[in-house]
């Protein structure tokens, strides 16, 4: 019988290496992945990498208790943070689709359409709604998907769905490393994982996250909707691992997910056998830390393993029964090492089909999770770390270039099935904000980064161009020292262009030259309050953008309301405002400010649906405004001639009033979150969509609902 990769792992207990005490001298880390042969392998990469970590922090309190600033303590210590703190032709003839980033390159969202029909996330369930005509739309099914439903994708009869599976009773296991710690994962037939709280990691806007997922397992569901009133499932796949990404090309669909950084129980990273200050010598701290990195690695190659790795269960239902797979990986297949050294967390992408058949292929890697970007042939992980003293480093002088993300491209394939295949991996200064940082363009990846953070004079930004030569993402080219002393805000590739915004204080709009892969270059740029999170290329010669306005404070600027903007970039070295549209005071928000698929612009009637809270009361010099006054959907008509348009809103709430105050502009920038998720157009009607319902509207006279779907309604 074959063993499977939990009880290989669970057994093997293997001798490793240290490279001794007070920390290694500074080396060049390698790039790339490691390909891993099998189970035992896998376990003693993971125990490496381990007693690598556990070696890191250790070096790092050594450090700190030579130069006397500790305490006595005789518990354990967590570790340093990892780095990042189609329808039947009876539908509208026109519709709305998602706003994907990569023409061709379907993203799973709350809300699909083919123009008849309407599939959304609402209430915990997948909603079905007979939706043309837009006056007459009801729903025709309310289907329970096991766990709670975050993302879906539509594709010819069939609709994949992402959800996150609820956290099991903790048994006694490893521990999550935060920040990327989650619930209670449980390996398909095998141990758990404690729970431990879930920091904001299902991000889409890295201004202060990375995408780590929520931590707990998830899971893909396949349905047939042939006959939408009786969807059948026809797979579940179940992961331990919870859900960052997922892209669609035809039919075929990869999923990454991402199984948190997990510690052994029992380590401790400070000894408790002395107390810094108290005359120890130097000799003796060196002792006490060497004894207890004696008994942490013991615990290490002890360790049972099984909770720590990927586990994957396959369903299929026909007609003949159902086929199970509970032990996909059970080989360990498709397993990579990151050269580096740096995670003890893995990701995974899994690829199948939408039409329920064929294989599932699942590649992996031991490392860190991060943004995902995919073209129509390849898809890319790009992770952040940041130096924190000893160890090994991407460059010589570590101090100089704290920052870096590292970029693992995969080859993504339809036959003989899906799958992705590693294909090449780089470095480059920096981190990323988003997945919109990367582009692919004439064989290149474009990326665009920042070192440092405002108002740091030394914070710098650059977009560097690379190319695979032999499975090495190298550096052909690079524009640095975008904005000193600012950070990036947004940016938008568009084949030989790109576009940049930075923000200290007021939003410098960068046009880049990236014809000359060798020789990016600033071809203009434009200086305008406040700061853009979302770019828009509404047609060749006009930048659509979502952010928010500022006021100047001398050494700062407050954030005041939203802000739509709309930039004549015809001459990419002049760029010119054009139009500009302000909403409410400090404390409106959008949903689209961080997530582009709440941003829905239906280019064939020049109409923008946007998700909004407006909050008035403040004032324009940055005074917060804590009066709900529209909680909704706010529609526009943009031309690149006549600007902004406002047509009226679809109301989800009743406005605020001093005496009816309900806390409702309590939100912050990074946080933005609106009772409305999405909104679809379909012909000169409108759809607005929250958890709880969906509203029908006609744009040409806004203000009246022709059809209310509650979703709650059993």
């Amino acid at each position: 019988m074959r063993a499977t990769a939990a009880l290989v792992l669970a057994g093997l207990a293997l001798a490793g290496c240290h490279s001794g005490a007070g920390g290694p001298e500074v080396a060049i880390a390698r790039v790339g992945l490691d390909p891993i042969a099998g189970c035992e392998d896998l376990a003693r990469a993971l125990r490496d990498r381990l007693v690598a970590d556990m070696d890191r922090a250790l070096d790092a309190n050594l450090a700190t208790a030579l130069e006397g600033r500790c305490w006595a303590y005789g518990g354990a210590v967590p570790p340093l943070a990892p780095a990042g703190d189609a329808g039947d032709g009876g539908g509208a003839k026109a519709f709305s689709d998602t706003n994907v980033q990569v023409a061709g390159v379907d993203e799973p969202d709350l809300v699909k359409t083919d123009g008849n029909l309407v599939y959304a996330i609402g209430d915990g369930r997948l909603q079905i709604v007979d939706a043309w005509p837009a006056a007459e739309a009801h729903r025709i099914a309310a289907v329970e998907v096991e766990g709670t439903p975050r993302r879906l994708l539509l594709n010819e009869g069939r609709v994949v769905v992402f959800s996150s599976l609820s956290a099991p009773t903790p048994e006694p296991g490893p521990t999550p490393v935060p920040p990327s710690g989650g619930g209670g994962v449980p390996v398909p037939g095998g141990t758990t994982a404690s729970p431990v709280a879930v920091p904001a990691g299902d991000c889409t806007y890295g201004y202060d996250c990375v995408p780590t997922g929520d931590g707990n397992p998830s899971k893909i569901t396949v349905l047939d909707v042939s006959d939408p009133a009786r969807p059948r499932v026809l797979r579940e796949v179940t992961f331990n691992g919870s859900y960052l990404a997922a892209r669609r090309i035809g039919a075929s669909v990869h999923a990454v997910l991402a199984l948190p950084e997990r510690t052994v129980p029992g380590l401790a990273y400070w000894p408790s056998t002395f107390v810094c200050g108290d005359g120890t010598s130097p000799r003796a701290i060196r002792e006490a830390f060497e004894e207890l990195r004696r008994a942490n690695r013991a615990l290490i190659e002890g360790a049972e393993l099984g909770a720590f790795v990927p586990a994957v269960r396959d369903v299929r239902h026909d007609a003949g029964g159902d086929a199970v797979d509970a032990d996909v990986l059970g080989a360990c297949p498709g397993f990579h090492a990151s050269a580096e050294g740096l995670g003890v967390g893995f990701v995974s992408i899994a690829s199948l089909s939408t039409d329920g058949e064929g294989p599932l292929s699942v590649t992996t890697v031991l490392g860190r999770p991060g943004f995902v970007y995919a073209a129509p042939a390849a898809l890319y992980v790009a992770s952040p770390h940041a130096w924190r003293g000893g160890g090994s480093w991407f460059w010589g002088e570590p101090e100089a270039s704290p920052e870096a993300t590292t970029v693992h491209a995969f080859q993504l394939a339809d036959a003989p099935g899906p799958r992705a295949e590693y294909r090449a991996s780089g470095v480059v200064e920096g981190r990323v904000l988003s997945s919109f940082s990367l582009d692919e363009h004439a064989g290149a990846l474009r990326i665009a980064t920042t070192t440092g953070h405002s108002p740091d004079p030394a914070a710098h930004s650059a977009v560097a161009v690379l190319r695979d030569a032999g499975g090495v993402l190298e550096e052909v080219g690079r524009v640095d020292g975008i904005a000193p002393s600012e950070d990036i805000r947004s940016v938008r590739f568009d084949g030989a262009r790109g576009f940049v915004v930075t923000f200290k204080k007021t939003d410098p709009l960068f046009v880049l030259d990236l014809a000359d892969q060798a020789a990016p270059a600033i071809a203009g740029e434009l200086k305008v309050p406040g700061f853009s999170t979302y770019l828009h290329l509404m047609d060749p010669d006009h930048l659509l953008t979502l952010g928010y306005d500022a006021s100047d404070q001398g050494g700062f600027a407050w954030f005041t309301g939203i802000q739509l903007q709309l930039f004549d970039v015809a001459d990419p070295a002049a760029p010119a405002l054009a139009y500009r549209e302000l909403i409410g005071t400090r404390g409106s928000t959008s949903q689209a400010v961080t997530d582009h698929l709440a941003f829905n612009y239906f280019a064939e009637k020049a109409l923008l649906a946007l998700p909004i809270v407006i909050c008035e009361g403040g004032d324009p010099a940055g005074g917060y405004g804590d009066l709900m006054t529209f909680s909704g959907l706010r529609v526009y008509r943009v031309r690149a001639d006549a600007g902004f348009t406002y047509l009226g809103g679809v109301a989800h709430a009743t406005p605020e009033t001093p005496e009816t105050f309900r806390d409702a502009c309590s939100g912050w920038w990074t946080d933005a979150s609106t009772p409305v998720k999405r909104s679809l157009f379909l012909e000169d009607f409108v759809l607005s969509f929250t958890d709880g319902e969906v509203r029908v509207q006609d744009t040409r006279s806004l203000g009246a609902d022709l059809a209310r779907i509650d979703f709650t309604a059993p």
